[in-house]
C-alpha cells in the first residue's frame, strides 16, 4: 500500500501569509476560517483542488484564486479551481458537504 504525503504544514504557512487560518483539516479536506473556500488534497503529490463556497461572492472568490495559486506554485504545491461547494446542517449534527465541479 502506497503511503499518501500531504504537506498540510506547508499549506498552513501558506494561508497564514496570505492571511487565511486553517480551522480544521478532516482526511483530505482542510477547511478556511471565512468558509469561502476550502482545499483538497488530491491522491496524486503536492496536488490541491479549490472549491469556493457557493455563497461566496464572485469577486472575493476572484481575488482568492488570484493570491492562492501563484503563491501555492512558489511553495510547491499544485492549486487547482475545481468548482463550488455547499454546506448543510443534517439533524444527527453532522454537516453534509457537496461538491459541484467546473
Amino acid at each position: 500500500m502506497e503511503q499518501i504525503i500531504r504537506p498540510l504544514g506547508t499549506l498552513v504557512q501558506l494561508l497564514e501569509e496570505l492571511g487565511h487560518e486553517v480551522t480544521y483539516a478532516y482526511d483530505d479536506l482542510v477547511f478556511v476560517n471565512d468558509n469561502d473556500f476550502l482545499l483538497q488534497f488530491d491522491n496524486s503529490g503536492p496536488s490541491l483542488n479549490l472549491f469556493f463556497n457557493q455563497s461566496c461572492a464572485k469577486k472575493n472568490a476572484d481575488n482568492i484564486e488570484q493570491s492562492i495559486i501563484p503563491a501555492g506554485d512558489k511553495k510547491g504545491l499544485s492549486i487547482i479551481k475545481k468548482g463550488q461547494y455547499s454546506v448543510t446542517g443534517e439533524a444527527d449534527e453532522n454537516l453534509r458537504i457537496e461538491f459541484f465541479n467546473n
